[in-house]
């Protein structure tokens, strides 16, 4: 019997496009890295080096797809 595949190969696609993801999603409503950052209640400092593509730590990566999900 074979294992069923895991979804790690996806979740890591989805966190690996996380910056371009933040910065559409951002845009498509029209926010300031200021307004976005007030939503997702991090630093604007923060949410810049989340879309510039530098790591963050897994609690505001969390933050981030939640806030994606959210019309």
């Amino acid at each position: 019997m074979t294992a069923a595949p895991t979804p790690y190969p996806e979740i890591a696609d989805v966190l690996g496009r996380l910056p371009v993801l933040l910065r559409e999603a951002r845009r498509a409503r029209r926010l300031s890295v200021r307004a976005a950052a007030a939503q997702l209640g991090m630093s604007f400092a923060t949410v810049s080096r989340i879309e510039a593509g530098e790591d963050c730590v897994l609690s505001n990566a969390v933050a981030v797809l939640r806030w994606l999900d959210q019309p």
